[in-house]
């Protein structure tokens, strides 16, 4: 199918927006794309490429306002809750313990995908509105991309296709609707948009995404065709900047209006929300190298909460008679951020001297690619900048491109126009199948090529078996090209097995593969229907099952040998809520 209109969603923790481009009738030079990026949202305080990530539900819990107008209604008093920061529920790791309600960062994966598919359908509905009333194209003329965190695991990006289902996407064709991870669409934006950095050329780039939530490293660098190879598995973690307005929250502000106080404000998110956004413009802006202090002002509506809890008197008490601002003084700013910056300066060299062990890349020299919202912050630059400029005299440069909060959802509009831009990816883990390998001969496997076959046919007993063993499909680390696929041959053990069910694992290792290795997980599993060869003879009854890997999603699809039909199928993630 032709698409004519390419849309990319950048989903957020604190900011979500999309933006769009139509695709020539004729060649498609990606300098000269012209991209749409909405900046205009009801109750926006400012322009800006992204809508607040909130949702303000009724007491149904039907959402009645997104965005800014999520907040404003919570403000205003109207009867329900307040919902933000719940992309960060998808990965139960994220949470922290003893949080409590209002802090929008705690949540379950259950809870996570209906408010991530309500708040998806807001935004589609938006992005309809620009394309189809205001565009004139058809909602069949558009391909989507939706990105998503790179250290994210298939379970969450499969979460995110289903909300993305749920909210009206074309989910179930993965031709229409895309994934991408975030740095990489940035290493897409700065190789392809003329308002990037001028393209990539035979440099290493290490692309850094700083947002709201996570902290994205990716390195890739441009083939002679001018696609995109990955040099090393991506990296990341918890090092966004909503982890310092949580040390606002714990160190700072709990502390001064005291816990009662505190809780009564975390009861009232609009108010506490509004406080954190005043937060946000002193942190986005701190430099890190004065002296003066940093003055936050609290709402007369806030006070009103805090007043009766004592918390005006208390942080009166703690701030030298000042009881209408919170007053940061530089050294307290600077140790909020130390917690997310010096791991994110730490994380950045350990990837730079993994590349730099490579003496084609300290050959020709190396960019760091800082780019997100957070990527803004003097602070953050100046640290990065100052670290790179002492610990890799001359090798490593780094830049920042002129928007780097727009860096991610461009490329992602160019990585829609042209997916085959990337052309290899390296995998984060060894994928690898659960089998039963016969002990006497160490193994049933016979390779042919690409091909794995597993005969499990004419069993004598258990015994002559090993359960648990894992088969890799694809090594950590290995490159791997789009596209690429590994085929199994399987064959159920008996001739009235109606399906076959296959176990997929992720190991963070390439060695001794077993489902009890250190870090051996479970994914999940693909189920075979075998109910069309019922009763045949065993050995008539084999399926080919092919693996696609190399791109943002596995991709799995059936081949019965005996007709050559093909069917897409799904792995059945663990933990996927219904």
């Amino acid at each position: 199918m032709t698409h004519r209109v390419v849309a990319a969603i950048d989903f957020g923790t604190h900011g979500s927006g999309f933006a769009w481009a139509v695709l020539p009738a004729g060649a498609d030079v990606p300098g000269e794309r012209q991209i749409d990026y909405p900046d205009q949202w009801d109750d926006a305080p400012v322009t800006y490429p992204k809508n607040l990530s909130a949702l303000f539900l009724d007491p149904d819990g039907v959402d009645r306002h997104w965005g800014y107008s999520a907040r404003r209604a919570g403000a205003a008093g109207e009867p329900g809750r307040l919902e933000h920061g719940f992309k960060m529920w998808l990965r139960t790791e994220d949470r922290e313990p003893g949080q409590g309600p209002g802090n929008g960062l705690v949540g379950t994966p259950e809870q996570a995908v209906p408010l991530i598919a309500a708040y998806l359908r807001r935004l589609r509905e938006a992005a309809l509105e620009r394309i189809v009333t205001g565009g004139g194209f058809l909602e069949s003329d558009i391909r989507w991309c939706l990105t998503v965190p790179a250290i994210w695991e298939p379970e969450e990006r499969n979460l995110m296709r289903e909300a993305a289902r749920q909210a009206g996407f074309p989910a179930h064709d993965r031709g229409r609707l895309l994934l991408v991870t975030e740095p990489e669409a940035a290493t897409v934006y700065c190789a392809q948009d003329a308002a990037g950095i001028g393209g990539l050329g035979s440099l290493a780039t290490l692309v850094v995404d700083c947002g709201g939530g996570t902290v994205d490293i990716a390195a890739y660098r441009s083939r002679d065709d001018g696609s995109l190879e990955q040099l090393h598995p991506p990296k990341g973690g918890k090092l966004g900047s909503n982890y310092i307005n949580r040390r606002f929250q714990v160190q700072v502000l709990a502390p001064r209006l005291g816990q009662e106080a505190f809780k009564a404000l975390e009861a009232a998110p609009a108010q506490l929300l509004e406080l954190m956004d005043a937060f946000e413009r002193v942190k986005t802006s701190f430099r890190g190298d004065g002296d003066s202090v940093v003055r936050i002002p609290i709402s007369l509506k806030a006070s009103r909460i805090i007043d009766p809890h004592g918390g005006s008197e208390r942080l009166a008490a703690e701030q030298q008679g000042v009881d209408d601002h919170i007053v940061i003084e530089p050294d307290v700013m600077r140790g909020l951020f130390q917690g997310t910056i010096d791991p994110l300066v730490q994380l950045v060299s350990t990837e730079i001297h993994k590349l730099l062990a490579d003496p084609a890349v300290a050959a020709d020299g190396l960019r760091v690619v800082l780019v997100g919202g957070f990527a803004q912050s003097p602070y953050v630059q100046s640290r990065l900048g100052h670290h790179i400029d002492k610990e890799f005299p001359g090798g490593v440069h780094l830049m920042i491109p002129p928007n780097p909060s727009r860096a991610v959802l461009g490329g992602a509009v160019h990585y829609a126009c042209r997916p085959e831009v990337v052309h290899s990816r390296r995998a984060a883990n060894t994928y690898a199948l659960e089998i039963s390998a016969r002990r006497k001969f160490g193994g049933v496997l016979r390779e042919s090529g690409s091909v794995r076959e597993l005969k499990i046919t004419k069993v004598k007993g258990k015994g002559a078996f090993r359960d648990g063993v894992l088969d890799p499909l694809v090594l950590m680390g290995e490159s791997v090209r789009v596209g690429s696929e590994r085929t199994y041959s399987l064959a159920p053990l008996s001739s009235d097995q109606r399906e076959l069910r296959v176990a997929l694992y992720a190991v963070p290792q390439v060695n001794d593969l077993t489902v009890k290795t250190p870090g051996a997980r479970l994914l999940g599993s693909v189920v075979v229907d075998l109910s069309e060869s019922l009763h045949r003879a065993v050995e008539h009854r084999a399926v080919d099952l092919y693996f696609t890997f190399g791109g943002t999603e596995i991709g799995v699809a059936v081949v019965n040998p005996r007709t050559q039909a093909r069917r897409d199928t799904v792995v059945e993630f663990v933990g996927v809520p219904e």
